[in-house]
């Protein structure tokens, strides 16, 4: 997700700071955490957070962001990420989901999926859970942090490190910094599922993802990103969109799949044009 230049997340959130007891896994991602752009605070300072602060902290054995506690549009609960006791995660996509079909998974076909807008990682680890390797970009700073937890925290499960393993998680645009190891391929599948502004302040919309909406802002570059990965070998692309919206960049897709609550653009190179 991109940095929104009107949303000045940096003054918002601010990074608490484990006790000196914490084991050596944690101090790693201590370590990690203080390279963010926030101020720290020490657990002596506390009263120096202010109620209209945002408060990243290790809690429950996992890091977390937690809402301002003047402000109820945010609820009470926290933003993270766990794959790992979180059951929605505990057993693999099915062939049948959209998300499945829109990236052309077969019984023996599991392509390499590049996820250029990784956000909370989910459609990264559905991918994965089927046997996909998923190279993952997400480019704010905070969200990569959450993400790089959680998967760190899943590769130490014997349950989950499988999956984890699969995704290769990379804090950079792909477009400014593409790690050298990556080789895409006609078979490769592109994913994006940009973010864009709220059209309105619904119920429906989870109050820990109005914490998402509010620090992270919008992709406005999203077009410019769908153009670059449309240039980039495959001959698949997959746009995860709301339901009513327009195609991306004005693209009309080869074919959508729809689910009611999102919609899967799929654009698909013809077999003639791989070879150029």
């Amino acid at each position: 997700m991109t940095v929104s230049a009107s949303l000045s997340w940096t003054d918002k959130v601010r990074l608490v700071l484990p006790t000196a007891d914490a084991d050596r896994r944690e101090v790693s991602l201590i370590q990690q955490a203080q390279l963010l752009p926030i101020p720290t605070v020490c657990s002596e300072e506390l009263a120096e957070i202010q109620p209209d602060h945002f408060v990243l902290r290790y809690s429950d054995g996992c890091w977390q962001l937690f809402p301002p506690t003047d402000n109820d549009a945010f609820g009470r609960h926290s933003l993270g990420i766990d794959f790992v006791q979180n059951a929605r995660f505990n057993q693999p996509m099915t062939l049948r989901e959209p998300l499945a079909k829109a990236a052309g998974l077969r019984a023996n076909r599991r392509p390499v999926v590049i996820d250029l807008t990784a956000g909370l990682g989910r459609d990264s680890w559905a991918l994965a859970s089927t046997g996909c390797t998923v190279f993952a970009f997400e480019r704010h700073p905070l969200i990569h942090f959450l993400l790089s937890d959680a998967l760190l925290r899943a590769r130490l499960e014997p349950k989950t490190h499988d999956i984890a393993s699969r995704i290769h998680l990379y804090g950079s645009d792909a477009r400014e910094a593409w790690p050298e190891n990556i080789k895409p391929d006609k078979d490769t599948v592109w994913l994006m599922d940009p973010m864009f502004p709220e059209r309105q302040k619904s119920a429906l919309v989870k109050k820990d993802m109005r914490i998402f909406h509010d620090l992270v802002g919008s992709d406005e570059d999203a077009d410019a990103l769908f153009v670059w990965a449309r240039q980039q070998p495959a001959n698949r692309y997959v746009v995860k969109r709301p339901p009513q919206s327009p195609a991306l960049a004005g693209a009309q897709p080869s074919m959508s799949i729809s689910s009611g609550r999102v919609r899967f653009d799929c654009y698909i190179k013809p077999a003639a044009s791989l070879s150029q």
